[in-house]
């Protein structure tokens, strides 16, 4: 299992805005993140980011022989029922949430069963164990998931020491506050830090975006 984050954030870091603006893609940027999207077995976000910008996931910005699975990661399944994920091919739709969640709201869970979308239980919760929820994916022939975020979600699955690869787009922008790739309460040295080495680097068309694959370091 290859666990893919991909992100575009400003040059300090941030993916949005104080006020949650999050427009830094360019169309190049954008169009990589559907091929993304195309080479992945399932697509995930964060409830956050479902809620805030309620997304559908598809791939179309690029050719694709098939939609890969979407879903989002809520350990207490505290997203809305009528997200675009639910309403637009709920078949192809998965939530991982806990037992907690499940619990919790009962009737949402019963809800998106009948509306086709599984639901998978990663720990007891409220937070996603994901070393578990990866055990599930795999064992349903998931062979690689792509990550956009938000930076809670995302550092959840650094904590846990699960992130193989990391694709992001550097934007030519300061923002100065707003939401970080990554949010959450980090390290206290650096020596804790998981460590990731530059792969590749490309400068985009545009002109005003760099993109920097980086590998994690065993």
């Amino acid at each position: 299992m290859e666990v893919v984050v991909f992100s575009s954030a400003s040059l300090d870091g941030r993916i949005a805005t104080r006020e949650g603006d999050s427009k830094l893609s360019c169309e190049y940027d954008l169009a990589l993140l559907h091929e993304w999207r195309c080479r992945s077995d399932a697509v995930l976000v964060g409830a956050g980011t479902a809620v805030v910008d309620d997304p559908g996931l598809f791939v179309k910005r690029v050719p694709c022989e098939r939609q890969p699975l979407r879903g989002v990661v809520d350990g207490r399944l505290r997203v809305p029922h009528d997200l675009r994920l639910f309403r637009e091919m709920p078949w192809l739709s998965l939530v991982i949430t806990t037992h907690y969640g499940i619990r919790k709201e009962g009737w949402k869970a019963k809800y998106l069963s009948s509306r086709g979308v599984e639901l998978i239980a990663a720990g007891d919760g409220p937070s996603v164990n994901w070393h578990k929820a990866i055990e599930e994916l795999a064992s349903r022939g998931i062979r690689r998931i792509l990550v956009e975020g938000g930076g809670k979600t995302t550092w959840s699955l650094v904590k846990s020491n699960a992130v193989d690869r990391m694709e992001i787009t550097y934007v030519g922008k300061v923002l100065g506050a707003g939401t970080p790739v990554v949010d959450g309460e980090g390290y206290a040295t650096v020596r804790e830090a998981p460590s990731f080495a530059p792969s590749e680097v490309r400068i985009c068309p545009c002109g005003r975006c760099v993109h920097v694959t980086w590998l994690r370091i065993l």
